[in-house]
């Protein structure tokens, strides 16, 4: 677990020094500041590790065998501590009072700093608990597949994708949504390898339009 307490620092300090100064900016500026900050830590990391990929020694070796089926200790770990921290993040996010904080900015920034909610708090503690995350799962993950020093983006689109398609306000929904992907994406594999990540992106388009059909739409004031 040291890597967990090396990579945790990263994000907030990410935070403070590019996101928290334009905090109040259009989500369009932060969403071209979140693109160069990507762009430049994967400069960084292909610069400091290269472009080869690494396997880390996994936690368990053992194997069971399910029928004709064998299945991996380190498989079953990273489902168990899927579901572990799923229930802990919707604890988190339903029982306690950073939670709620948490939910409340994302909602509406303005609303929570009304009530004495601190939005530069929050954020830095939405970016320690994500690096945490990424941190957890990357060890877990790791002795499974082949990570480059970019494959964070890609699994982090997909999340992405799993978060719109369960709501974005929503953690049940967004963890079924994220599920729902994983399981398009393995059965994508078998059909064309080359095109899972096509297929699982063009969901997109279909739920975008199913909910910009059923929401309801309010015209926006122009501020003079």
């Amino acid at each position: 677990m040291p890597d967990v307490g090396i990579i945790m620092p990263i994000s907030p300090l990410l935070y403070r020094i590019a996101f928290r100064p334009l905090a109040d900016a259009s989500v369009l500026v932060l969403l071209i500041i979140a693109v160069a900050v990507h762009f430049a830590m994967s400069g960084l990391a292909l610069l400091y590790f290269g472009p080869e990929g690494f396997r880390s020694e996994p936690i368990t070796r053992a194997l069971f065998e399910l029928g004709p089926i064998t299945i991996s200790g380190q498989s079953i770990l990273i489902v168990a501590g899927s579901a572990i921290f799923s229930l802990l993040l919707f604890l988190f996010f339903e029982r306690t009072f950073t939670g709620k904080a948490l939910r409340a900015t994302a909602v509406n920034r303005i609303g929570a700093r009304l009530v004495g909610i601190l939005p530069s708090t929050t954020g830095a503690t939405a970016f320690l608990l994500a690096s945490a995350l990424a941190g957890i799962s990357g060890i877990l993950i790791g002795p499974v597949t082949t990570l480059y020093y970019d494959s964070g983006f890609l699994i982090g689109l997909k999340a992405f994708v799993g978060a719109i398609v369960g709501g974005m306000t929503s953690y049940p929904g967004a963890a079924l949504g994220a599920f729902g992907v994983g399981i398009l994406e393995s059965f994508a594999s078998f059909q064309s390898s080359t095109l899972k990540d096509v297929i699982v992106f063009s969901l997109l388009i279909p739920v975008l339009l199913w909910r910009s059909f059923v929401s309801q739409h309010s015209e926006e004031e122009v501020e003079e």
